[in-house]
């Protein structure tokens, strides 16, 4: 397997739920690409299916009810080799050794992310023990310098403390301590943001790009804020409905918008240059996702649907080198 250069490529991938009411699709052929050192945006209303790329990438889907049921991930280890994820065993002591400590992810909850009767310092010192060949005293003093980096005062007293001792700001640094405790290659980072007033936020959103270069990883960083993606990322994917409607640079993305499902969610976003102006709102609802519409996702709440869009789903088609959207108006 060869994945061109690429520490993670994500080729058709999909992962269903089975559920009593019926088959979720939750992810539907997705693609996705990320080099070392790259900030790749996933970008999308809640429930498109980001959430799930990323638990599919780390083996964390839950079987019963979900299934990643085709597709690869192509991954490029601390050794050298190419290996495809879905093929791993996610019991296995090879994703175990994968998780965590070669592609770590920053949860979208820290409060329930964190187990609230262990100390931080115990669920970091175990995840870097577990990844680490250290003794538990080093593995301690590795978890201090940790939560120093990431701006939490007084490390050495906090490390004792438990998840609901501390505030919002707090255990998300304390998550992404956790997370970064073991040097990963690629960070997946749901929502890291979430809950946390704006000033924290620009404080997290800096940190991660400091410890983006001291660490040389790559981020995968999934929102629905397109002000955290501009901020952030070198290239963006737009999901929705589990399928990638758009690929670009962030500087195409924002520049030259192709879907119109972008380009709805750029005119929902205030603008000083339109002062007074009401803020557009995209039609309709997005769909039940046990019945999803036949033809392209987006056509039922799309002002520029045809007739084709009702009845086949686009492929993706490169408008420009590196600019992929998948829409019969670029066909």
């Amino acid at each position: 397997m060869e994945t061109n250069s690429y520490l993670i490529k994500v080729k058709d991938l999909c992962t269903y739920f089975y559920t009593d009411e019926g088959t979720v699709r939750a992810v539907d052929g997705v693609e996705l690409k990320i080099r070392s050192g790259e900030t790749l945006g996933v970008v999308g209303e809640s429930g498109c299916g980001k959430s799930v790329t990323a638990l599919s990438i780390m083996q964390l889907i839950p079987s019963p009810p979900g299934k990643i049921i085709r597709g690869s991930i192509l991954y490029q280890n601390n050794k050298g080799e190419s290996l495809d994820i879905v093929q791993l065993d996610p019991r296995g002591k090879k994703m175990r050794s994968i998780r965590g400590g070669e592609i770590a992810m920053i949860f979208q909850e820290p409060m329930t992310s964190l187990n609230p009767i262990y100390t931080i310092g115990d669920q970091i010192i175990e995840a870097i023990m577990t990844h680490r060949n250290m003794t538990r005293q080093e593995a301690r003093e590795h978890a201090i310098r940790m939560l120093d980096r990431v701006g939490i005062p007084g490390p050495k007293q906090r490390i004792n403390e438990y998840p609901h001792q501390l505030s919002g700001g707090m255990r998300q640094r304390a998550m992404i301590a956790m997370a970064l405790s073991c040097h990963p290659n690629l960070l997946i980072a749901d929502e890291p943001t979430t809950a946390l007033d704006v000033t924290v936020q620009a404080q997290v959103l800096e940190l991660m790009k400091e410890l983006q270069q001291e660490f040389g990883m790559a981020i995968m960083m999934i929102t629905h804020n397109l002000g955290v993606i501009a901020e952030t990322a070198d290239n963006v994917s737009v999901m929705y409905l589990g399928k990638i409607m758009e690929y670009a640079s962030a500087h195409d993305l924002f520049h030259n918008p192709l879907h119109p499902y972008l380009k709805a969610l750029l005119r929902s976003i205030p603008s000083l240059a339109g002062k007074g102006q009401k803020l557009e709102v995209i039609k309709g609802m997005v769909p039940d996702p046990l019945s999803f519409p036949q033809g392209c996702r987006f056509a039922p709440r799309c002002r520029y649907a045809r007739k084709i869009c009702k009845q086949e789903d686009p492929p993706a088609v490169e408008i420009e080198k590196g600019h992929q959207v998948k829409c019969w108006l670029y066909q």
